[in-house]
């Protein structure tokens, strides 16, 4: 009661900010900055260059807008014996006033790269021997980032730069004010039935006594130091001893490789960030930094090699710890199931041939936008231990229940995993937590007090240092970690890395609950949709990356390694998780284009991809296939002239060449139209549609029943008005549907295919602003009915979707993931229901009851939702921010519904295939002859591709039915041997036996099986 009468906290508070400014116990003006604006961060800065023309920015004045690339250049001149004291610069050149460190710049001192200055590394620590009275040429090199969040273009404020100076420090003060600094905010943050909180109080009013504050503040004030950092220290020895609870404190920044800024402003953003953290390490023996993104030390090492120098010897010295698994911190709903190996392979094969055998065996994702079911599998099989992430507590409604849990994978794999505990507040979430703590009283022992496995976890990570757009820890954050050890009545805080936290804690593993599900957020759903062109745009790249490495594989001989290397580089690259989710701003996504047209030409390179007659089938299956030949093609059998050249079918063994060899279609394909619609039917299905192009009948022939719901149509177009409340590419919201309305506006309906291989309609529609133009198509031989659509869209803030309502009741539905697929459930009875209002899927969904079911296919898309018998699939977004012209103009996809007797194990993996990956035209000729199948129908053969070695062949195949037992693979010809390796392509067991081309192995529920063969 006696410190809240005498209101000691705020008297505290005051006289920390009294004498804040004695930390600087001497100033050296310099002369103002002259700068030269620069085109882009790719331009080269001027280094060394005269800047007596360059404009002067004269102290306590504005200078720079938003998005300005600059130099600035200065000199200055230290007299020796200036001071005792330790050196700086002091840079405060203002606030951007967006949410990350910009106005931010690396400082260059007499040409050599050395730190960065930035909102929060404003003051940097030079070197003693600077202080030798010879003039030192300064240069800063930066960015001053955009204005606000969200982002304004518009914004003209500008930055205000007020005076910098060297400075001496005065290590003593500083000290001082940090530890009671930490003591003022446990004592705040302490309720007031806890006795620490009191005598933490004590402490501080016996220092804040002994310290002398009398006007004017001077040498008086730096003689009382001592004894008020000695009384402050007794009393908080007084006070209590700490919690039997120790916070890792993991030194980190977040690095979003594209975002509200372009890849090459992320590569001037490595030095500015990592400079610092080497700088730091000079000065905190016990400092370790941890970081992840291979991708990131990759450009470093090209860009700055005297900087990449300095963190080698940091990774070999042990405080520099690498870690993350993958080639960038991707996203892991949208990715393909070879791309996410393809991120795990590419980065720790750099870690280890670029630092040795020391990264931390954890796949770190802390900011992706929902975790697949299939990671855990994957991450044991790259030869890691742990999963960590975050953004699992950005959930809207519920919290997963263990903040620390063994995850369980579609397969039955277990991964220790920990969500990060370190609450902030974030928008309107109700339990967010964040990787790039301030170390404030609120977020460490909040840390504690997050964790929802206290009775077994009493080792918690916290990961501090500024974060998204680079930075890391600053010296005040460091010192702070500092002034928290020993703090009585909250946990103990010590330097650490992510390899001692999960080493700490991994014994209590047994003890955890599993999570036996994906990890999907209940956010950002929107994410699965935005900038549709480069979801089309990734599924295209790793379709011919899977196509050029099997047709390389197949041709034997030399690989063009460097440019297959290189195309999944860049391919991996574009699927981090602000980039292929469609968040960055309009600059992202203009480089993004250029990096897919140079991945065509390097696949091109590995194997050309067009340019023949012969047929390269290269899906898993054994399909009749219609396939669309040149217009000069001479081929004797069955044909039909189209707009884009002759169609034959053919049945083509999985991955083989054929030549073309048409076979006869089956009959009973037509097409008719009257006035009262159109009629489109094979021999399985039959098609009707309305006068108005409505879809209003499909009849399954074979299993005569109805296949839409009595009275509704399908292929409804339905638009809803889509408006966020926080992330507008980000996020589809659970109102989305308040307002929608159906697009009608038919403009024009003929009949434009009429057989004997393929019958079409083409439909047009006007939508506003907007058209749409669909070819509705049907084969002789398949119940699969293809809606290619061609759309130029210029609405914003509008969300489209394309409805099918059937008759089929199923309390759960089945989507397709990576590696497998996932059951979720068609109701909303729970919460947990719910929040699954719209969902991740690859190449298709499916709801089936007991003998029948349908499919939504689809050649680029990721966002379905089935609701009921409703099912329907998110076609175009179109927000507004980051990227005020996202989804605007093109967009090009092919959706199709396939009715179907049995489940979805019949046939839709095959038709999704097909669907998805049409035959090749190669040069040369082919044999016919499947270079690999499967003999069982539920084993997917995903990928054949040279090993990265050379040594043969590797062959990745998985179970995707869910049932156990001996599979058998046949190859072309009798292979030599056939090894198990992991994902790495390392030995993984021993050698198979097998039977001339046949080996046969035992497979369980969705397990990923990797060969090496040999021939």
């Amino acid at each position: 009661m006696t410190h809240d009468r005498r209101f000691t906290t705020q008297k505290i508070g005051k006289r920390i900010k009294l004498v804040e400014r004695m930390i600087f116990r001497d100033r050296l003006p310099f002369a103002p900055f002259r700068i030269t604006r620069l085109t882009s961060a790719e331009a080269e800065p001027p280094l060394g260059a005269d800047a007596s023309g360059w404009e002067v920015i004269p102290w306590d004045s504005y200078w720079g807008g938003q998005n300005l690339n600059y130099l600035m250049v200065s000199e200055i001149t230290i007299p020796r014996g200036w001071t005792s004291g330790k050196i700086a610069l002091h840079l405060p050149m203002g606030e951007a006033g967006d949410i990350f460190t910009h106005p931010e710049s690396l400082l260059y001192i007499d040409g050599v790269p050395y730190a960065s200055a930035d909102r929060y590394h404003h003051t940097i620590y030079l070197p003693q021997d600077l202080a030798d009275g010879h003039p030192h040429r300064i240069e800063l090199h930066g960015w001053t980032g955009l204005s606000g969040w969200p982002p304004d273009p518009t914004d003209q404020s500008k930055l205000f730069m007020k005076p910098c100076a060297v400075v001496s420090i005065d290590l003593a003060t500083r000290d001082f004010l940090s530890r009671a600094e930490v003591a003022l905010d446990v004592a705040r943050k302490l309720s007031d039935d806890r006795p620490e909180k009191h005598r933490i109080l004590n402490a501080l009013d016996a220092a804040f006594l002994q310290l002398d504050t009398r006007d004017p503040l001077g040498d008086a004030f730096y003689r009382s130091i001592p004894r008020a950092a000695e009384a402050l220290e007794v009393g908080l020895a007084r006070a209590g001893q700490p919690m039997d609870v120790t916070l890792h404190a993991i030194g980190h920044a977040h690095m979003d490789i594209a975002y509200l800024w372009p890849i090459s402003q992320i590569r001037r953003k490595n030095a500015r960030t990592y400079s610092n953290v080497l700088r730091l390490m000079e000065r905190f023996p016990d400092y370790t930094f941890s970081h992840s993104q291979p991708q990131l030390y990759d450009y470093t090492a090209q860009d700055y090699p005297e900087i990449f120098d300095g963190i080698r010897a940091r990774v070999a010295e042990g405080r520099w710890e690498v870690m993350g698994g993958m080639w960038v911190e991707c996203d892991t709903n949208i990715p393909g199931g070879e791309a996410l190996v393809r991120q795990l392979l590419l980065g720790r094969r750099y870690f280890r041939d670029t630092f040795g055998e020391v990264e931390t065996p954890v796949l770190w994702l802390p900011d992706t936008f929902g975790l697949s079911w299939c990671l855990p599998q994957l991450i044991k099989q790259a030869g890691l231990k742990w999963m960590l992430t975050n953004k699992a507590s950005w959930n809207q409604y519920n919290q997963i229940p263990a903040s620390t849990t063994m995850w369980q994978g579609i397969d039955g794999t277990e991964v220790l995993t920990h969500s990060l505990t370190t609450p902030r507040s974030v928008q309107h979430l109700p339990f967010p937590t964040n990787y790039k703590s301030d170390l404030s009283g609120e977020e460490v022992i909040g840390t504690w007090q997050s964790s929802t496995v206290k009775e077994r976890i009493s080792d918690l990570p916290i990961c501090y240092g500024y974060g998204d757009g680079g930075g890391g820890p600053t010296g005040q954050l460091i010192r702070r970690a500092e002034a928290w050890q020993g703090m009585p009545g909250v946990p103990k805080l010590e330097f650490s890395t992510v390899r001692a936290f999960f080493e700490a804690i991994e014994g209590e593993a047994p003890h955890l609950a599993t999570w036996a599900d994906e990890m999907y957020l209940e956010g950002h759903r929107g994410v699965l949709t935005s900038q549709g062109w480069i979801k089309r745009a990734n599924r295209k790249a790793e379709i011919a990356a899977h196509d050029a490495e099997f047709l390389a594989a197949r041709a034997g001989g030399a690989v063009a390694r460097d440019a297959l290397t290189e195309a999944w580089k860049l391919i991996c690259l574009n699927q981090f998780h602000d980039i292929l989710p469609g968040t960055s701003i309009t600059e992202v996504f203009d480089d993004a284009r250029k990096d897919y047209a140079r991945i065509d030409a390097l696949l091109a390179e590995v194997h050309p991809l067009n340019g023949g007659t012969a047929l390269a089938n290269t899906i898993p299956f054994a399909k009749t296939r219609t396939v669309t030949l040149p217009h000069d093609t001479m081929v004797d059998g069955v044909t039909q002239n189209a707009e884009d050249g002759i169609l034959i079918q053919q049945t083509l063994p999985p991955y083989s060449v054929s030549d073309p060899a048409p076979e006869t279609p089956q009959a009973g394909l037509s097409i008719a139209q009257d006035a009262t619609g159109t009629v489109m039917e094979n021999a399985l299905i039959r098609l009707e549609f309305s006068a108005d192009a409505d879809l209003i009948r499909i009849y399954d022939k074979t299993a005569q029943r109805e296949v839409l719901k009595p009275g509704e149509a399908g292929n409804r177009l339905q638009v809803f008005e889509d408006r966020p409340i926080s992330w507008d590419a980000w996020d589809i919201d659970a109102f989305f549907e308040d307002r929608g309305e159906v697009i009608t506006g038919l403009t024009r309906c003929e009949i434009v295919e009429s057989g004997p291989l393929r019958v079409a309609l083409r439909i047009e529609r006007s939508y506003r602003n907007s058209r749409v133009a669909q070819v509705i198509r049907l084969t002789p031989h398949s119940k699969r009915i293809d809606f290619v659509t061609e759309v130029d869209w210029h609405e914003t803030h509008l969300l489209l979707k394309v409805a099918f309502p059937v008759q089929v009741f199923s309390p759960n539905a089945t989507y397709e993931i990576q590696w497998g697929s996932i059951e979720r459930p068609t109701h909303r009875n729970t919460l947990w229901d719910y929040a699954k209002f719209e969902v991740p899927a690859h190449r298709w969904a499916d709801l089936s009851e007991e003998g029948y079911g349908v499919a939504l296919l689809n050649d680029c898309k990721y966002g379905y939702d089935i609701r009921e018998d409703v099912m329907r699939l998110s076609l175009i977004k179109s927000a507004t921010m980051p990227d005020p012209v996202a989804d605007q103009g093109r967009h090009v996809f092919t959706y199709a519904l396939l009715p179907h007797e049995g489940c979805w194990r019949g046939d839709v993996l095959a038709e999704a295939y097909e669907l998805n990956m049409p035959p090749r035209l190669i040069g040369g000729t082919g044999d016919g002859r499947a270079l690999v199948a499967a003999l069982e129908p539920n084993v997917v053969v995903e990928t054949v591709k040279p090993a990265e070695d050379g040594d043969g062949l590797i062959v990745r195949l998985f179970e995707a039915h869910r049932r156990r037992g001996p599979v058998t693979i046949r190859f072309a010809d009798a292979p030599r041997s056939v090894q198990p390796v992991n994902l790495l392509e390392e030995d993984a067991g021993a050698p198979l036996p097998s039977d001339g081309p046949d080996v046969t192995l035992p497979l369980t529920p969705f397990q990923i099986v990797s060969l090496r063969v040999r021939f």
